[in-house]
């Protein structure tokens, strides 16, 4: 829809419309000309009169007083000139002045201080049935109803003449009928960014993931709106781990357990082995990533969507996000030590058995699906979860002919956008300071070697020291000292 206004001559001899070519891009404000000032007449006196040099004064009564006019003075109306292009039909449209400034707020900053309408003229160039239908919203008692087939076109229409009443039920119209709406042949990319957020936040994910689509003119724009939205809350933000590759978010750190990472124990003995972040991980560059490595808008929503849920086993006692739904892993055999030795193996595949193992990592060389409660299983969830379980399924024990995983498409990101996989991991530091020094000692070993380009870079690891573990060295040192001066004391 395009607009132009131009402004009529004073003179009266020009009163036609004048024929005007201008662009179809051209949007122009209106303008306002002031009215003409009247044509003074010359009264002459009559010949034998006596004219007097001053006026007299009278003293007003009631019946020279005007009276009140109890006329209501007629609205003022503005004709609308419609230009359709396409049917090469040009239709003139009458609208009241308040009407046009209350209902199409684009029309408000040209017209409310607009006194004098005569010489106003606004010029509208899009479908005439389309601009019909609007005029017929805007004037019409009854209002008329929307249809399949214009639903899109008054969409676009009235948002651009902020009619946002109007948009919030055409909205409404396409959400409910989406499945409709992608079947009209209209190409969808007349929709804007906002529009489409917009329609995002009514149509639920699992209405959307129901919509046929064959096409793919709408539904992948919304899961893509969709996406945005949703890592817009500050508790879905991700971030990785430098240990493991894995993502999670800040509330999933408190509980994951990192199998890669370092044990560190606390001032209170517990063992912890949890995640560390990755500073420079952007988010928006790796979905940009996924997207080039062609998986589709839906499937990047429900791989990263399926990292969000979390679930309590009570098969192994742990929890576990959605994505690894099927990561109970156990062995099907039983350890064998030899006699009077503490390490054995496993028989099923050879792993080492230790009697008494404080590290946490992986146990199980074998997998199945974690069992949970009736509660859970019946939320909504896991019901969605169970739906798109093809799609968010982490592997396992990834083979070649399997899918790759979030998490494999983490480190290829990471080896594209540095060159090749650099793993930084951050040390953990026990009580002795003397192990604070090994630790600094190799960290310039390790970084020696991969200026002479003596290590694999896959096998290289970076060691950074963590702050926060390293207040919380400095502060149980601190309490351990001051326990021992209250003990000598």
């Amino acid at each position: 829809m395009f607009l132009s206004s131009f402004r009529r001559p004073p003179s009266s001899n020009n009163r036609s419309t004048p024929n005007r070519n201008l662009p179809a891009t051209t949007v122009s404000g209106t303008s306002i000309t002031r009215p003409r000032p009247g044509k003074q007449v010359e009264i002459k006196p009559q010949v034998g009169t006596i004219q007097r040099q001053f006026p007299t004064l009278s003293t007003p009564t009631l019946l020279d007083q005007p009276k009140p006019s109890t006329k209501q003075q007629p609205e003022e109306e503005i004709i609308i000139h419609v230009c359709d292009e396409g049917k090469k039909i040009n239709r003139d449209f009458k609208c009241p002045k308040n009407i046009l400034v209350a209902k199409m707020k684009y029309f408000e900053s040209h017209l409310q201080n607009c006194q004098a309408v005569e010489d106003l003229e606004i010029s509208v160039h899009c479908d005439v049935d389309i601009f019909e239908w609007l005029i017929q919203y805007m004037l019409g008692k009854e209002k008329p109803f929307l249809e399949m087939n214009k639903v899109i076109s008054i969409l676009i229409s009235s948002e651009f003449l902020q009619m946002q009443e109007l948009v919030t039920q055409c909205l409404e119209f396409v959400a409910k009928n989406l499945e409709e709406v992608v079947k009209l042949p209209i190409d969808m990319n007349c929709l804007n960014q906002n529009l489409l957020k917009q329609l995002s936040k009514l149509i639920i994910p699992e209405i959307l993931d129901e919509v046929k689509d064959r096409k793919d003119k709408l539904v992948s724009k919304v899961y893509m709106k969709k996406l945005e939205d949703f890592l817009e809350d500050e508790s879905n933000i991700f971030t990785r781990c430098v240990y493991c590759n894995k993502l999670y978010t800040s509330a999933q750190r408190e509980w994951m357990i990192c199998e890669k990472a370092q044990i560190f124990i606390d001032f209170h003995g517990n063992v912890i082995a949890q995640h560390i972040p990755d500073r420079n991980w952007d988010m928006n560059k790796f979905l940009l990533f996924l997207k080039e490595q062609g998986l589709s808008w839906r499937d990047i929503y429900w791989r990263i969507w399926g990292r969000l849920p979390y679930f309590f086993c009570i098969n192994c006692n742990s929890t576990f996000i959605g994505s690894e739904l099927g990561h109970c892993n156990f062995h099907t055999q039983e350890p064998r030590f030899n006699s009077g030795s503490n390490v054995g193996y496993y028989e099923c595949c050879r792993q080492k058995a230790v009697r008494f193992d404080t590290s946490i990592k992986k146990k199980g060389c074998c997998a199945k699906n974690h069992v949970i409660k009736n509660e859970a299983i019946h939320s909504k969830e896991y019901e969605l979860l169970l739906k798109n379980f093809t799609i968010i399924e982490e592997p396992f024990n990834p083979k070649p002919d399997t899918k790759n995983g979030l998490e494999k498409y983490v480190v290829m990101f990471i080896g594209n956008k540095t060159g090749n996989v650099e793993i930084e991991v951050e040390e953990d530091y026990d009580e002795d300071e003397n192990e604070v020094e090994e630790v600094k000692e190799s960290k310039k070993v390790i970084k020696s070697r991969g200026k002479n380009n003596e290590m694999n870079p896959m096998k290289q690891r970076v060691w950074r020291l963590d702050n926060l573990r390293l207040d919380d060295y400095k502060k149980m040192k601190e309490i351990s000292n001051n326990l021992t001066k209250m003990r000598k004391k």
